[in-house]
């Protein structure tokens, strides 16, 4: 990915791997459906991004 990146001029935001997206899709959309689903506060966002050691600039919500 960083190699496609320079070759495009592009700099590249996060990148995780396909099983760390699914296991957040999991968690993220695992309510979704329930009729008192709310959506999650900047807190609770927070707290998912980091069970999944997604962390750091890219994932704050300052």
């Amino acid at each position: 990915m960083q190699e496609w990146a320079r070759r495009k001029g592009v700099t590249p935001g996060a990148v995780v791997s396909p099983q760390v997206v699914y296991d957040l899709g999991v968690e993220w959309y695992a309510t979704r459906l329930d009729r008192d689903w709310a959506r999650p506060d900047k807190d609770q966002v927070a707290a998912i991004f980091a069970r999944h050691g997604l962390t750091g600039p890219f994932w704050s919500l300052d």
